[in-house]
Order: structure tokens, then sequence, then C-alpha cells
């Protein structure tokens, strides 16, 4: 089996814990929750998450990139992980200082502290450098205990809102120890070395251009539950997060395989292969698409049916909400594609840069104008448009620069598949009570459909993707 393909496994089944998971915990957290309780965990962490950004600096994709280049060289790698790793840990000392300087003024003060273990964890983060090894399955094997232990606690702790402090301190002791177990094998990857201080500072500019699309992403995905938060209730805060819940859990399971291949573009962007760049590239935007396309369609099919014993009764609101974000499964997947085996391992940061600040500079404009008169509405139409900006400029960016092109015919009929099955799958099952055992056989029933009908049209699954 190649690496790339290894990894791919273990990132695809570390993501589908996350979606088995969820299936369980969040019907669990929202009863307890409810919206209030889901709305200030969301609100809070959108505000903490301001904070972890910072600490983070750049090294999600930077140090990758910075990681991957130096691999084959034990030395320089060593040299190359400390500077970097340094510099990570000056500046979330820092910015761990301001947010206990700032968040007792704040409401919900008494949660920040608690939510303090997530800048402690970025300053601990070091998953870009097993990344940039090509090495996931650490990731993978750190992230499941560490998940499976956290759902545990989750099932047997979090009854009612007054257990809100103790979801929260769930979530965030599991992203903390998951950066700690990755320390334990640190040893056999690197050799320890005290490396000078103007070396550590060299990578600060360097990372600041990784940074700036960091901001970006954050404003035009965080800043609606924070602007909901202050402009209007905690439970508007709710209702947003979990009509996002399923087009997140979708996206990050088809984005697993972008994750695994960006250090391996990052290494043939290094070799010059720009033929094999463009030929991975091509399979996986057409393997993802077979995939997310129909999911788009499912998610509008199952939506009414699911909200009832996924989400409670308290959660109702949102049924007419989540059929208009479910184009996000195919908008979202198709920008991350383009940035993380194009833009970044090509070193192409402005332009990832700008795709990233047109969508933040729109997204805040519309916030503030719309949010404080139309709440959860504004919030909605900020997050589509500058999710779909976002993927806009990266398409352009692509096709103008590239020899890519998308098979047109292909995808009209992954189209004509799925809206086949979407309308099957709706008329027979309408009627349905909502429950489990609906929302799986109408599952099993859309695939099945859409198997056959991509058949009968000719549209084969795209199986060999790595050689």
């Amino acid at each position: 089996m190649s690496k790339v393909l290894k990894n791919t496994v273990y990132q695809a089944i570390y993501q589908v814990l996350q979606i088995i998971l969820p299936l369980i915990t969040v019907p669990i957290v929202s009863t307890a929750l409810g919206p209030r309780g889901i709305g200030i965990f969301n609100y809070t962490s959108s505000i903490t998450n301001y904070f972890v950004l910072v600490a983070g600096l750049g090294l999600a994709n930077y140090g990758v990139r910075e990681i991957a280049s130096v691999r084959e060289n034990k030395e320089a790698l060593s040299r190359k992980f400390w500077e970097l790793e340094y510099l990570n840990v000056f500046i979330a000392v820092g910015i761990l200082a301001v947010f206990f300087l700032i968040t007792p003024n704040l409401d919900y003060s008494q949660y920040y502290l608690i939510e303090s273990l997530m800048i402690i964890a970025a300053l601990l983060d070091i998953s870009w450098l097993y990344i940039g090894l090509e090495d996931f399955g650490k990731i993978s094997l750190a992230n499941f205990v560490v998940k499976v232990i956290s759902f545990m606690l989750i099932v047997y702790l979090v009854h009612d809102e007054e257990d809100l402090w103790k979801y929260i301190f769930i979530q965030s002791m599991s992203v903390l120890l998951s950066q700690c177990i990755l320390w334990l094998p640190l040893r056999n990857k690197v050799s320890c070395m005290l490396v000078p201080l103007k070396d550590i500072w060299y990578h600060f500019i360097p990372a600041c251009h990784y940074f700036i699309s960091k901001i970006a992403i954050t404003l035009y995905t965080n800043l609606n539950k924070t602007l909901l938060g202050v402009f209007g209730t905690a439970a508007a805060v709710g209702f947003y997060s979990n009509s996002l819940t399923l087009v997140t859990i979708l996206v990050t399971l088809v984005t697993s395989v972008d994750e695994a291949l960006l250090p391996r573009m990052s290494s043939l962007n290094a070799k010059g292969d720009e033929k094999q760049m463009y030929t991975i590239l091509q399979k996986t935007i057409h393997l993802s698409m077979y995939f997310t396309i129909p999911l788009m369609f499912g998610i509008v099919v199952i939506s009414n049916h699911l909200v009832d014993w996924f989400f409670g009764y308290k959660f109702n609101f949102i049924k007419s909400i989540i059929p208009i974000f479910a184009p996000l499964v195919v908008i979202m997947p198709l920008g991350i594609s383009i940035a993380r085996q194009y833009l970044v391992p090509r070193g192409e940061i402005k332009s990832y840069n700008l795709s990233v600040i047109y969508s933040a500079i729109i997204s805040v404009i519309i916030n503030i104008i719309l949010v404080p008169k139309y709440g959860i509405y504004g919030s909605i139409i900020a997050t589509m448009v500058s999710e779909t900006l976002v993927t806009i400029i990266r398409v352009v960016e692509l096709l103008k620069n590239t020899t890519f092109r998308f098979e047109y015919g292909r995808i009209m009929k992954i189209i004509l598949c799925s809206g086949i099955m979407a309308v099957v799958v709706f008329y027979l099952t309408n009627s349905w009570p909502s429950s489990v055992l609906t929302t799986l056989l109408q599952g099993l029933l859309g695939v099945v459909i859409y198997l056959g009908t991509t058949y009968i049209v000719g549209v084969r699954l795209p199986i060999r993707l790595f050689k």
C-alpha cells in the first residue's frame, strides 16, 4: 500500500469516527444543553478561537511545507523543527497572558478560564511535524484515543444545562491531550538541540504570510457566531451552530484526502513534477464531487426527518435552515482541495490569501449590516456568500494558471443521478415517521439508487486514484 493511500486510510478511519461519535453525542448534548447551552458554548469558543488563532500563528500550513522540504535529512529536520516550535512557544505564551487579562471582563467569564486549555494546546501543537513527514498514523491514533475518552465522559457526565462547564472542560481538555500525546514519540523523529534566536525569528515573517489567511478564514467562519451572540441571543447561536453540524461533519470526511496529499504535493512541487501534481489534482477533485454532489441532495431529503431525533424537538426551527446550507457540502471541499493540493504546495500564498481576505471582507460587511437586523438569517447569508466567493476565486486561479479542466459532462451526469435519487427517496419516505431507522433506510435507499443510476449513465467510481 502506498504511503499516500495509507495516510488517506488513516485519515478516513479517524474521520469516520468523527461522524459516528457525533451521531451519539450530538443528540445527547443538544437535549441536555438546549439551544441556549449550545449557543453559549459556541459563542465563547468563537472568542477563544481568536486567541488560539494568534497563538498558532501560521504553522498549520507553513510548518508542514518547511518540514516536508527537509524530511530526508534528520539534522536539518531537527533544526527546522526546533526553530518553528520555539517560535510557537514564544507567541503562544504571550497570547495566553493577554487572554487572562481580557476575558475576566467578558460575559460568561467562568467558561473562558476552562477554554484557556485550548491556547495551551496551540502551544504544544506539533501535528505539522507529523503531517510534513507524512506520518498520519500517530495523529489519527492520538485523536482516536482522545475522542473515544471524551465521548465516554460526555455520555456519562453531561445531562442538563448545569453541566455546560463539564462539556466545555471535556472539549477543551481533549484538544490539549491530543497534542500532548504527539510529544511521546518525538524523540524518534528529531534530535534535541538549541537554535540561535535569529534563526527562530527568521520564520516569523514567512509564517505571518500564512497567518494572514488564517485571520481571514477565522473571520468568515467565526464572526457569525460572535456577532449573533452580541446582537442576538445564545439560542440563536445554538440554532446556527447545529444547522452547520451536518455540513461540517461531511466536509471533514470528504477533505481527509486533501490533508493526506498536502505533504506529497509539496514534495512533487519541490521536484518540479507539475504533470504528476495536476494528474492527482484532476483525479481527487472529481472523486470528491462524485461523493459531495449526492450528499448535497441527500441532506435536503433527510433533514426534515433527521432533526427530530438527532437534535431534539427544541431544534425544530433548523429544519428550514439545514437545506440552505446543503450546497456547502460541494462548495467547501472544492475550495479546500484547490488550496491544499495546488496553492499551498506551490507556495502561491498571495493567491491563497487574497481568496480568503476578499471573502472575509465581504463576510464582515454582510454580518455587520444584516445580523443586527435579521439575526440568524444575516449569518446564513454571510456564510453562503463568503464560502462561495472563496471557492470561486480559487477555481478561477486554478483554471487560469494550469491545464486543469472540469469534466463537465461527468459532473452533469452526477447531478442528474443525484436529482433522481433525491426525488425517489423523498416520495417513498416522506410519510415515514422520524426515527433513526428512517434516516438509515433513507441513506441506504439513496446509495442504491445513486450507484445504480450512475452505473447506467456510465459514471464509474474512480478507484484507481493512487499508484
